[in-house]
């Protein structure tokens, strides 16, 4: 009850900061990001109409716009726009044939991709904005990840809480690895919000910033995001994690961060030394498995379910080429095949190209830009590593509070690349 009341107490403060406060366009994404903390935890103004504190900012965030009127500082990308005429053409088509209350869920969490372009493009992203709104979202996935890490030290005491114990995975004849189930989140998938932390922290600490200038605080965000992602056993960010270690050790360049990659190599070998000494490196191995399609039932207990469910989407893609409608596959977990397999395999392959065509424009700026712009453009690249793997493999659509974070951050990628392809490649951005 004590929660449920913070979270009315906080959502009204939010509304009231973002249309009622000066610059409080700007400061909405701020508040959509701290509301990322808040997991399942939503608001039912009607039956079967929930909303999620993210939406409400979203839609407080667009009213601010309508009545105020600010300037545009960059255009909707077309593709973002042909997305936003698909979503709303089988929203229609939905309403008038086949309407449930599935069809709304899905088509009002996946339209928040429409909503979030389109606020952004009313906010000058400057270098300093995207800094500050990072910042937020390291602070938010911390949070997070501390509150994942007292669940383990203090299972009995958080489960009498929020209610359930952890949850516990088969890992072989005798074997079982305790996952966290992040009961203040909701879900294990609260590890999905985590491994932007890392590619952030890079960043802090090529500007230079006060919150990681103490490399023993540096190291102790490091640690805590990391166990928390590790012990959500959650594969997929396991696998993120890896793809962007990969891209870090032969990408980045080490003249921009004397002895990073030193630090990195470090705290890899220390951490993948205690891996190997518990009973999860078969999981890990299992992820890359899966992705062969050759599941592995020792250590998988979920992988065979994503095959059968994305064969299913498969062949709805072929026999339907145009979609089933919203909310008619069920969950697929892979946001491209789910967008393709409901609304038609045209929308997919945009939903699935966009990320991809501005990876490679964030990867140009990447090496063409002065050294002062290098790491930013670092990250943004891994940042659209992280959203393309994550619509791939994973289905963040049906949760606002999973599919809101890649969202955000997609469109904060796009106005950095846009404005800095506009403006000449100057550094006073």
């Amino acid at each position: 009850m004590i929660i449920d009341l913070l979270v009315i107490g906080f959502t009204l403060i939010g509304i009231r900061s973002i249309l009622f406060t000066n610059n409080g366009l700007d400061k909405s994404l701020q508040w959509i990001i701290f509301a990322f903390i808040l997991g399942y935890r939503t608001f039912e103004p009607i039956p079967g109409l929930k909303l999620h504190p993210i939406e409400i900012f979203v839609y407080a965030s667009i009213i601010r716009v309508i009545v105020s009127s600010p300037p545009k500082y960059l255009k909707m990308p077309l593709n973002i726009s042909l997305l936003g005429i698909f979503f709303l053409t089988f929203f229609i088509i939905d309403c008038l044939s086949r309407y449930n209350q599935y069809v709304l869920l899905e088509f009002k969490n996946a339209i928040l991709l429409c909503m979030i372009f389109f606020i952004i493009q009313h906010i000058e992203t400057k270098k300093v904005y995207i800094i500050g709104l990072l910042k937020s979202y390291l602070f938010s996935a911390s949070i997070i990840s501390i509150l994942g890490i007292f669940e383990f030290l203090f299972p009995s005491m958080v489960a009498a809480l929020f209610g359930y114990q952890n949850e516990s995975v088969f890992m072989g004849e005798s074997i079982f690895f305790s996952r966290l189930a992040f009961l203040f989140w909701g879900s294990h998938l609260a590890a999905n919000l985590i491994p932007p932390v890392f590619l952030i922290l890079l960043l802090l600490k090529t500007e230079k910033d006060p919150i990681v200038k103490n490399n023993s605080y540096l190291t102790f965000l490091v640690l805590i995001n990391l166990f928390a992602i590790y012990l959500s056993g959650n594969r997929i960010s396991w696998l993120i994690l890896t793809v962007l270690l990969i891209a870090t050790i032969f990408q980045y360049r080490g003249y921009l961060l004397p002895y990073m990659k030193i630090y990195i190599l470090f705290i890899t070998i220390s951490f993948v030394v205690y891996i190997y000494s518990q009973p999860v490196e078969g999981r890990y191995i299992s992820t890359f498995k899966a992705l062969t399609g050759e599941i592995d039932t020792r250590y998988d207990s979920s992988g065979g379910v994503r095959l059968a469910r994305a064969k299913i989407a498969m062949a709805s893609i072929v026999s339907n080429p145009l979609g089933t409608g919203w909310g008619s596959q069920g969950w697929v977990h892979s946001d491209i095949l789910q967008i393709s397999a409901t609304i038609g395999i045209i929308p997919g392959v945009i939903f699935l190209f966009a990320p991809l065509f501005l990876f490679l424009r964030s990867y140009r700026c990447y090496l063409t830009a002065i050294p002062e712009q290098k790491t930013v453009f670092f990250l943004l690249c891994g940042l659209l590593i992280y959203i393309i793997i994550s619509i791939s493999l994973n289905g963040n659509i049906f949760l606002v509070q999973c599919g809101a974070p890649l969202f955000l951050l997609w469109a904060l990628t796009y106005a950095y690349v846009d404005k800095y392809n506009n403006i000449g490649r100057s550094y006073s951005l």
